[in-house]
């Protein structure tokens, strides 16, 4: 949303353009990363039984392999580019969140069992540590 409103007061400031790029291919290394790997090996892979996951799952994984795909192009993107990509970037990892949050989570919360709860846990946290923690999002405003 932050973004979104810059973008709209000063898509041709070139600062400030490259320094939101630059801050959110930060934000995707150091908490996008760890989030998706937590994603991928633990909680997708439990839930690939549950009623109505498999598209939602395949879904979710294509988002995850595009906003990676975004976060590349922030480093590399020609200025002229870097506005739409940039967009692109906050527009998708936006709607992304809003799935796991409307979609997956209830999901998972209403079909898993205690057993695998702790599982999926206790994978989360030998997957990831604490990296799955938000450290940078301040740096998005």
């Amino acid at each position: 949303m932050r973004i979104n409103r810059g973008l709209a007061a000063g898509a041709t400031n070139e600062t400030w353009v490259r320094q939101k790029a630059a801050q959110a291919a930060q934000f995707f290394d150091s908490d996008l990363v760890p989030h998706f790997k937590a994603e991928e090996e633990v909680l997708f892979p439990a839930m690939q039984g549950f009623a109505g996951s498999t598209d939602l799952l395949h879904e979710l994984l294509t988002e995850h392999r595009e906003l990676e795909s975004l976060a590349k192009r922030l480093h590399w993107t020609e200025f002229n580019e870097l506005g739409d990509a940039l967009l692109a970037f906050a527009d998708l990892l936006e709607s992304h969140i809003r799935k796991e949050e409307g979609q997956l989570f209830p999901l998972y919360e209403k079909q898993v069992s205690l057993e695998v709860a702790a599982e999926v846990g206790s994978g989360v946290k030998a997957a990831v540590g604490d990296a799955i923690q938000p450290r940078n999002a301040e740096s998005l405003r």
